[in-house]
């Protein structure tokens, strides 16, 4: 009898996710092999003929893992999950360049919940809070610093700011007061709208309250290193267990930042170890 098309895109699904596990263990086993020189012994000339012909892995993968067991030789838990196939080396081989002996667990434990592109993402705020002196895991010496944003003033702007500059007014104070009075003024309205905030049975985030988080924020993640356009406003303060709108608590983020947000949850740890991650 003919299976349904459901049930043979469950059993792709199923059968899929089992090789690539496989896959990833074989791949893990190679610096062992390529240590004990068992492909000589096996009749195959090199480790690379060997996980050729055994899996399929071309030069590039078998390099990246050698090279990742040599880069984790002082960092014992990453150095584990490349050995069991924990999880894929293409995610090992995004956050080697800020993995280091006093940060690897932590670091261990976002590898097996966020995806590969939440990864990069949390790798480059990392490189970037480094260079502040503010990184999430633990210091990293020689990065680069964040970019400087350039934008063009108005011509009546500029003629304004001129004119005021040529009267002997600091232009960099007026500036300095006139953005602390915004930040002040918004602080004001998001306060405003929690005195009078009531429980939300819905997700949907009021458009008053959109609003003020735009005015805040604009139209970007909020997170200050990132320039991606925000796609979701993140609730810091646990929706399910607030059930408010609370501006106040509220973050608009783009879709790799809501995962690393979420990351943080304990239940959505729970959830993300037991599902397959490639």
């Amino acid at each position: 009898m003919e299976i349904t098309d459901e049930k043979l895109y469950e059993l792709c699904k199923k059968y899929g996710s089992s090789a690539l596990l496989w896959r990833q263990r074989f791949v893990g086993l190679l610096p062992e092999v390529n240590r004990r020189r068992l492909y000589e012994r096996k009749g195959f000339s090199t480790v690379f003929e060997f996980a050729f012909k055994l899996c399929g892995l071309s030069t590039d993968q078998v390099n990246l893992a050698l090279n990742l067991r040599r880069r984790f030789e002082d960092k014992p838990t990453l150095k584990k999950m490349l050995e069991q196939g924990e999880v894929s080396i293409n995610k090992l081989a995004r956050v080697v360049s800020i993995a280091t002996p006093e940060n690897e667990a932590e670091l261990a434990e976002k590898i097996r919940v966020l995806p590969k592109s939440a990864l990069e993402t949390l790798v480059r705020d990392e490189k970037r809070a480094a260079n502040l002196q503010r990184p999430i895991f633990g210091s990293l010496p020689g990065q680069t610093g964040l970019p400087v944003q350039t934008f063009e003033l108005a011509p009546d702007v500029t003629e304004q700011l001129n004119s005021l500059h040529s009267k002997g007014i600091d232009i960099n104070e007026l500036l300095r007061k006139f953005l602390k009075q915004r930040k002040e003024d918004i602080e004001k309205k998001k306060e405003e709208m929690a005195k009078n905030i009531k429980p939300a049975s819905s997700r949907y985030v009021p458009t008053k309250v959109k609003e003020v988080l735009r005015q805040e924020h604009g139209t970007k993640c909020s997170i200050p290193t990132c320039n991606k356009q925000a796609e979701v406003i993140h609730h810091t303060q646990t929706f399910g267990l607030a059930h408010t709108h609370d501006p106040r608590f509220l973050s608009p983020l783009c879709h790799e930042h809501h995962v690393i947000a979420h990351s943080m949850d304990v239940k959505y740890q729970e959830i993300r170890r037991n599902s397959y991650l490639p």
